[in-house]
Parts: structure tokens; sequence; C-alpha cells
């Protein structure tokens, strides 16, 4: 049975890391060790702190910007850039934003002739003790993937059409498009939030990559406290370590029923006040396109900060743009590609992987099934990477993988494949069964109603999840870390590596290689994905 592959490569590897993630669970003195932490406390509150920031930051900004622009019919023109913006790895954003606040930064150097600055400012702007660059930058990364989810649903035919037409009923009954916004579209779009919720919250609070980049370091997060103890050579650490991880999960998913729990009990208010009281006063729709202009000059100017200085070999303060320049950051790649190639190879080799995978076990597998994969998937992805990472290590330790590629590329297939299933699986199964009657009319086989019919026809969706696909699969770096076991580079290994180093030209190279693939895979995945019979 065709199917068989998913069960074997995700599945069942999936369940195994939830398992192994438990190992070492009920060891008490590692709990007692990690209470025992003199900085867990502290970091603890630096992890939820910002996450919770981060979640809701992003929320609201990702709601207005995008229940305002619906309202005004400019949402759909958001969806190139945003999707240029969502391409973009957390690491390298973070190592752009970095170099373009620090105090010898881009920004500075823009303000150093208005404030006389000969020098770089004495502020701290980078590894902040209270975690705000960190938070800063999670909030605008996390705010295009929650107004990404907005637009799908927004963008829906079933349920535009419904909305629209509550919207034309609201303005004849006298509502602002602030009052619409809150009474009308939110509570409809609530429940489709729920899951890109929980991942953001999620992943913002156990980061570990961003937060070496960015976060604070005396005390660190919480994740960057647990990844320490997991990459430590001691047993007893890594015990400590395990234990954290956990205990960051679990944090979280308390956290989370507590959210959903508070949310059940103030519900009727919320319907008394989507049914009555007057109008809320007019929300701007400039001011929404200000926020979203906003995120785009961000992520600009973090791409030139980084396109500069990769071939800066004299940038002194405040100099806008390098005095000296060279290419010697680039040769040193060019010499030494390894991680580079191993990065695209990962990449690709999960996103073709994954994209077989789940053709094989959409045909041949009844959709009953799927609610199972959904859950696994979405229970893969809603946990700490530092837990599944832990999980993948060491499932594969003892399958004998680490540190060799079939358990590298098994590692970054399994979160590439679980996004690529939730992306694929309602457009996949919602396909019009009438052309498969269409073509058994004109006798035409399975396998040309598959490759001139139906896969035509859905090769947006399946062209965007293969781009998510290898975006996922090339970004990872706890699993490169871990399983990698130091014998494998990626660009994510060594971008954080370089991160706490002193070579920036380097870095800053290191940064725009991880942007330009997953880029370039979604442009691609625009370019394929258009409708071939749109002029019919």
């Amino acid at each position: 049975m065709p199917a068989v592959g998913l069960v074997i490569l995700f599945i069942l590897p999936a369940i195994l890391v939830l398992g192994f993630m438990l190992q070492g669970a009920l060891v008490p003195e590692a709990w007692a060790a990690l209470f025992d932490h003199p900085q867990f406390g502290k970091a603890l509150a630096l992890s939820l702190g910002s996450g919770a920031t981060t979640t809701l930051a992003a929320l609201i900004a990702s709601v207005f910007i995008a229940t305002c622009l619906f309202q005004s019919g400019q949402l759909q023109k958001l969806q190139f850039a945003l999707g240029a913006m969502l391409a973009l790895p957390h690491l390298a954003f973070a190592v752009g934003v970095s170099f373009l606040i620090a105090p010898s930064g881009l920004i500075a150097r823009l303000l150093a002739p208005l404030s006389g600055w000969a020098v770089p400012p004495a502020i701290t702007t980078v590894h902040d003790p209270y975690a705000i660059s960190l938070t800063v930058v999670l909030a605008a990364k996390e705010t295009c993937f929650l107004l990404f989810a907005l637009i799908q649903t927004l963008g829906r035919e079933d349920k535009k059409q419904s909305l629209l037409a509550q919207l034309a009923a609201a303005q004849a009954l006298g509502h602002e498009n602030l009052s619409i916004a809150t009474r009308v579209l939110i509570p409809q779009l609530w429940r489709d939030m729920i899951w890109p919720l929980v991942i953001v919250f999620v992943y913002a609070t156990s980061v570990v990559d961003v937060a070496a980049v960015l976060g604070p370091s005396q005390p660190p997060t919480l994740a960057g406290l647990v990844w320490s103890d997991i990459s430590s050579a001691r047993v007893s650490n890594n015990l400590r370590g395990g234990a954290g991880a956990l205990f960051l999960a679990l944090t979280s998913g308390a956290i989370i029923l507590f959210c959903a729990a508070s949310l059940g009990l103030v519900s009727p208010a919320l319907r008394r006040f989507a049914t009555r009281g007057p109008s809320l006063r007019n929300y701007p729709t400039w001011l929404a396109l200000l926020k979203w202009y906003s995120l785009v000059v961000w992520f600009t100017l973090s791409g030139i900060t980084l396109l500069l200085l990769s071939f800066a070999q004299l940038w002194t303060f405040p100099a806008l743009i390098p005095q000296v320049s060279n290419t010697f950051a680039w040769q040193q790649i060019l010499d030494r590609p390894d991680a580079l190639l191993t990065s695209l190879a990962l990449g690709v080799a999960c996103s073709v992987s994954g994209l077989i995978l789940l053709l094989a076990w959409f045909e041949t597998v009844p959709a009953k099934y799927d609610r199972s994969v959904l859950v696994i998937s979405l229970l893969f992805l809603g946990l700490p990477s530092l837990l599944t990472g832990l999980g993948e290590y060491r499932l594969l330790l003892r399958l004998g993988l680490t540190a060799t590629w079939p358990g590298l590329l098994l590692a970054h297939l399994l979160p590439a494949t679980a996004y690529m299933f939730i992306l694929l699986v309602g457009p996949y199964r919602s396909f019009d069964g009438k052309w498969r009657d269409a073509a058994n009319g004109l006798t035409a086989s399975r396998f040309k109603f598959l490759s001139a019919i139906k896969w035509p026809l859905l090769k947006a969706p399946l062209t965007a999840a293969s781009a998510v696909g290898f975006a996922v699969a090339f970004a990872q770096y706890v699993p490169a870390q871990l399983v990698g076991a130091g014998r494998f580079d990626t660009l994510t290994i060594e971008a954080v590596t370089l991160s706490s180093g002193g070579n920036r030209p380097l870095l800053a190279a290191f940064a725009l290689l991880l942007m330009v693939p997953p880029l370039v895979a979604f442009w691609l995945a625009a370019w394929l994905g258009r409708n071939k019979w749109s002029a019919v």
C-alpha cells in the first residue's frame, strides 16, 4: 500500500518521538536540580513574559490590519509581500534586526547627524535584560504568520460572501469599521485563529536560535537555559535539560488551557457587547496601512543592512555605507560550501519526500483517517521544538541514526511533513468529485486523471505546501544540532555559532543565504501555482 511510507516515515516516528520526550521525566533528581537552579525563576519569567507579549501584540496588529483592510477591499494586495516576509526564516530576520538596532547599527547611524553622536551611544539594544528586542522581533515575524492565517480565512469564497453581506448590513445600521471588526468579524474568525495562536505562543516561549542572537544572557530565557543543559556533556545536566523542556511544555499548556477557560467565562459578556450599545468610533484605514508598511520597512531595512555588512571590510561609525568593501566573507563560503549544500539538500529532500508521501496517503487512504494524522501533526507542532527535538534525538540515538544522513533527514522531515499535511488536507480532500466522474466517462486512466486534471487544478496548494516544507526543513536548528551531533553543518548552525563571535561580515553573509532560498522557493510556488485555465 503506497500510504505505508507516511506511516513509517512520519506517523510512527512522530508517535515514538512523543513517547521518547517523556524519557527521564520521572527522575526526581532532575526536577529538583531544575527548581534549584539559581536562574530558573527569572528565566521562566522572561520566557513566559516574552511569549505572552509576542502573542498578544501579534494578535492585535494582525487582526486590525486584516479586518480593516478587508472592509476597504485592500487585503488581497498584501499577499505577495506577505509571502516574502513569511518565507524569511526567523533567524535571518533576527540577525538583520540585530545589526539594525545595535548601538552602532543602521538606525543609530541615521540618527547620528541629529543627535550629534560621534561614537555609538552607550545603550543596550541587543541582549537587553528584559528581552525587549527579542519580543519585538518575534512579534513582527508572528504578525505576518497570523495575518497570513487571517487572509486565508477571509479569502474563502463561502465565508467571504457571508461576511460581506453582514458587513453591508452593519454599515446600514450605522456601525463604523472598528465596531464591525469587533462585533461582526472577530467573533467569527476566532475559532480559525486558535491553533495559529497556540503555535505562536509555544514557539515564542521556547525559541532557541533567535534567543541566542537577540535574547538576554544573564539570565537567559528558560529555552536558552534548557538548551545549554541539553547540549552539555554531563548526563546530570542532560536530565535537568529534559525536565526543563517538559516543564516549559506543561507550563505553556496550562496557560493555554487557562486562557481558553477564561474566554469561556467571559463569552456571555462578549456576546452582550456584540449585540448592544452604540457603534465604536472609526478606525482609519491609513492607520492599518501604516502598521503594515511599518512591518515592510523593518523587513526591508534588515535585508539592506545584511547586504551592506556582508561586503564591509571597514565600516566605522557613523558612516551610512562601508568605507572599504570586499568579497572576503562570500569567498569563505564559496571555499567551504558544506553548510549551504547540506541545508539545500535537506530542504529539497524533505519537500519532495513529504509531497510524495502525502499524495500517496490522500490517494489511497479514506478521509476518515485524516483526523488522527492531523491531531499528531498539530500536537507535534504545538509542542516546544526543544522537547520534540530532544525526543527525536533520543529516538534516533536508540536506532543508531544520530550523526548520519538518514537520521538528519528524518529529523527534518517530521516538522516539514506536519506543516505540509495541515496545509494540504483541506484543499485536497475538498476536491470536487465531478471531475473524476467526467474523466471516468471519457475512459481516462487514474494516472491520466491525476496528472492531467486533478494535480494541475490543485497545483496552487501543492506548490505552496512544497515551498513551506522546504522553508521549514531549511531553517531547522534544534534537530540539526542534536541529531547532527557535530558531523553536519547547516546554515542555521553556522549563523547561531557566528552570532556570538566577532566576524560580522561572515554572519551577515550566512544570514542572507538563509533568506534567499526560501524566498526563491515561495516565488517559484507562486509562479508555478498560477491557474492553467485562468483565461477560460
